[in-house]
């Protein structure tokens, strides 16, 4: 090989050894910041003892007995607790894992513990590659493990005034488990803007909008209002279009907004797959950066790390929705809302779980 040929190959590896060792130190760099970041997300705090814990046997309640149970716990408060320690996160080695997603809007200057008006249950099974998600209408009648009754979308700001820091968790997350007769294992609350953050960053979102919405009285964070539109079809929003469409509600119900908030999650997770994994390695920082001060949960760091594994392997023919619905209550007199009717909540849990297979709808 002449001297100038051999001279011009090797220039060229050495360029390219340098380029390695530059991207090998960046991502090094990067993966220190979203380390950093994580960790600024996990919440550490006491355990918190909760009545009843977060695994109860389902009782089928009549109407009647529900409003009387509700009822005696509104207004007698002095029976002795019986507390049951919220039990210490599981590991990623247990074929299931119960996280409960809660999403909140709360405005900059809120100091109040906030309610929460996203409610999902999201179901990892890692043996059978199934991820299930169950939203709950924030207006379902509840009785809190402290004792008292109310909407579940209270069940956070319940436990946070009553038991203090880190109540508010464990009260939600035993809250859910004792309606659906599970085990919740883990928490994500999460601010509605790092959706917003997440589809700007990703560069939006396409959602294929089931049919034409008009709210003529959407509420703005400066609490004014403003109408919206939606057209029904395939369309491409950004984050602030896609937070609108998941966040308004008066032109059907809460039931109505579960599932916009569904399919904006499925839109995420669909971009996240289209920009694959090398776009997600080199920017994981800028992901996790996106996410710092907007998201806190009792997942620790190895949890985290291994769930993001966990979901670069799973299709979106992975995913199954599923929701607590208007066919599948009970209303209620005042001051209570309505309640889950224990046979169709049986078995939309069972569906959910993977128990059974549903024969139409829930996906």
């Amino acid at each position: 090989m002449p001297f100038s040929r051999r001279r011009l190959v090797f220039s060229a590896v050495a360029v390219s050894g340098l380029l390695v060792v530059a991207l090998l130190l960046r991502l090094g760099f990067q993966w220190r910041q979203a380390i950093a970041d994580i960790d600024s997300m996990i919440v550490t705090s006491d355990p918190v003892d909760v009545q009843g814990g977060s695994s109860f046997q389902y009782n089928e309640w009549s109407t009647a007995d529900l409003l009387s149970k509700q009822s005696a716990r509104m207004t007698h408060h002095d029976a002795p607790p019986q507390s049951v320690a919220v039990q210490p996160a599981p590991t990623l080695t247990e074929s299931t894992l119960n996280i409960l997603l809660l999403g909140t809007d709360a405005r900059p200057g809120d100091v109040d513990p906030t309610r929460t008006d996203g409610i999902i249950l999201v179901r990892i099974d890692r043996e059978n590659g199934r991820v299930s998600m169950l939203s709950l209408p924030r207006d379902l009648w509840v009785t809190y493990p402290t004792g008292t009754s109310g909407r579940i979308n209270a069940a956070y700001a319940v436990g946070e005034l009553q038991l203090g820091a880190g109540g508010g968790a464990a009260v939600a997350k035993a809250t859910v488990g004792r309606l659906l007769n599970l085990e919740v294992d883990n928490y994500v609350m999460l601010n509605f803007e790092s959706f917003r953050n997440l589809i700007d960053y990703i560069d939006g979102i396409e959602v294929d909008v089931p049919e034409a919405i008009f709210d003529p009285r959407f509420p703005t964070e400066d609490y004014g209002i403003i109408e919206v539109r939606f057209e029904a079809g395939r369309q491409w929003f950004d984050g602030e279009r896609a937070l609108t469409y998941a966040r308004t509600r008066n032109v059907d119900s809460d039931f109505g907004r579960n599932q916009r908030q569904q399919l904006v999650l499925i839109a995420i997770f669909e971009r996240l797959s289209q920009r694959g994994m090398l776009d997600r390695i080199i920017g994981v920082d800028n992901y996790t950066q996106m996410m710092r001060g907007y998201v806190q949960t009792d997942l620790s760091r190895r949890q985290i790390l291994a769930l993001a594994n966990f979901a670069g392997e799973i299709s979106i023919e992975d995913l199954h929705r599923y929701a607590i619905d208007s066919r599948m209550i009970v209303e209620l007199n005042d001051p209570a809302t309505f309640a889950a009717e224990p046979v169709a909540l049986r078995r939309v849990v069972r569906e959910f779980t993977g128990e059974t297979v549903p024969t139409a709808g829930g996906n």
